[in-house]
């Protein structure tokens, strides 16, 4: 449906009668009538019947105008929305990440990046790294980060740091926990673990009497620095202060497992890609100046 004739409908709507409309939109009233049979042509009935030598609306053309005021209004919007991209590298950023990142890290990163980039529109969202990765494949998100085990396939990725999980404890509630060696091990303990994902039996034994099973790593590491139990963490997340009141534990993860930013194909522009590397950018620092 043509914008140009829906504007000249509208025109003949608001000013009651053709000649006005004519004047208005700076055309011949033989020129605004043809466009106006071509809409009608469009629409497939009449949107008007003359009464005398007036216009009257007919239903059809009552029912199309508060749809073509919308049409034209969003067409206006996506108008206004493109040229302040050009004139202001005005960006909408579709960010993902595991909830360990949002929770530690995003916060630290926000005020970096709106910096660098006043006009970004960031829109956030977290979710488990198999479901990141194929978010950004189908073009769903634009950079998301993710921890996988050695570099993610079929991403633009960069590696920023290391994902160094361990379980912790209380010190002064499981100091034995530093002998530990083994899962097995770990989980004579009361464990604290965020679900497990479908199909994935997770780490509580049939046979604990505690424990617990939480929906988010701040709330793993809440219960732990309370002393409800051991549980497993990526070391971001703990400051030294926090350090000094767990005991870690000595038994082996992924030394292959690392925290990666991947970009979607289709976020590629020059812009696109400096917003891309001021993310990992940021993130390498931030990591690196994690408690040892």
């Amino acid at each position: 449906m043509d914008l140009n004739r829906l504007k000249m409908f509208l025109q003949i709507v608001d000013t009651g009668s053709m000649s006005a409309a004519a004047r208005a939109v700076h055309l011949t009233q033989p020129a605004l009538s043809r466009n106006l049979k071509l809409l009608e042509g469009d629409v497939g009935v009449p949107l008007f019947e003359r009464r005398g030598r007036g216009l009257v609306q007919t239903a059809a053309g009552r029912a199309l105008v508060p749809r073509a005021r919308a049409l034209i209004h969003e067409a206006e919007r996506a108008s206004f929305e493109v040229s302040r991209c050009a004139r202001r590298a005005y960006f909408d950023l579709r960010l993902g990440t595991v909830d360990s990142v949002a929770t530690f890290l995003v916060p630290q990163l926000v005020a970096p990046l709106t910096a660098a980039f006043p006009e970004l529109a960031i829109k956030f969202s977290t979710a488990r790294t198999a479901m990141l990765l194929k978010r950004v494949r189908a073009g769903e998100l634009d950079v998301a980060v993710v921890a996988h085990s050695g570099p993610p396939p079929d991403v633009r990725h960069r590696r920023v740091s290391a994902y160094r999980l361990q379980f912790f404890g209380r010190k002064d509630r499981f100091a034995r926990l530093a002998a530990a060696r083994s899962q097995a091990e770990v989980q004579r303990f009361p464990i604290v673990e965020i679900e497990p994902p479908p199909g994935d039996e997770g780490m509580v034994p049939d046979e604990a009497m505690s424990y617990a099973v939480a929906s988010n790593v701040a709330s793993v590491k809440a219960l732990v620095l309370a002393g409800f139990g051991v549980g497993d963490m990526p070391d971001f997340m703990l400051t030294r202060d926090e350090r000094r009141q767990l005991v870690a534990v000595q038994v082996p993860h992924d030394p292959d497992c690392g925290i990666f930013v991947v970009g979607a194909p289709q976020w590629n522009g020059s812009v696109e890609r400096k917003i891309e590397m001021a993310i990992a950018n940021t993130l390498e620092r931030l990591l690196a100046k994690r408690p040892a």
